[in-house]
């Protein structure tokens, strides 16, 4: 009696046993899939043959950094008058902080005319990356030229290695 009661205990506790193993191993059924997230951010686009971007086309720079022009507005500066303020956005894809990055250059018009930064003290206009930009980071920075927006077209936009070209009038990322 003592040996049934022994082996009934044993074959329920392996039973048992088994059964919380069970979850460990491998089953016949075919795995779920768990959903991966997508990013909305857009990928770089690749330039043109003549190595130049369009507007709205995210640039990659060397540094492995991602760079886009999400919009051009239309300003007031005391002292400037009419200027075109880019909105440009860092984003940091590579492994290492970015250190340095100064402000690009636009050229416009016909007869490709140099735009100037415009200086403005009550506004909250940049000149270029403020400290750095860690890996997996966003800077988004706007910078005033002295043009008016009715004249970017056509105007050429240089950052580093990148180079955009086109209609930047009515131009706003959505």
């Amino acid at each position: 009696m003592k040996h049934r009661i022994a082996l009934s205990a044993t074959v329920v506790a392996m039973g048992l046993l088994l059964t919380a193993c069970q979850e460990d191993l491998p089953s016949s059924k075919p795995a779920t899939s768990t959903p991966v997230a997508t990013s909305t951010a857009q990928a770089p686009a690749t330039p043109s043959a003549d190595g130049v971007l369009k507007p709205g086309d995210v640039g990659k720079l060397k540094s492995g950094v991602e760079l886009s022009i999400l919009k051009v507005e239309s300003d007031e500066v005391e002292r400037e008058g009419a200027v075109s303020v880019f909105t440009f956005q860092l984003n940091n894809t590579s492994s290492v902080a970015l250190e340095h990055w100064s402000a690009p250059s636009v050229v416009y018009g016909e007869d490709g005319t140099a735009a100037d930064r415009a200086m403005a003290f009550n506004k909250d206009y940049k000149y270029g990356l403020e400290g750095k930009l860690p890996p997996g980071s966003k800077q988004t920075i706007k910078i005033a030229y002295k043009v008016p927006v009715d004249k970017l077209n056509p105007a050429v936009i240089t950052s580093d290695d990148l180079i955009w070209r086109g209609d930047f009038r009515t131009y706003n990322k959505s």
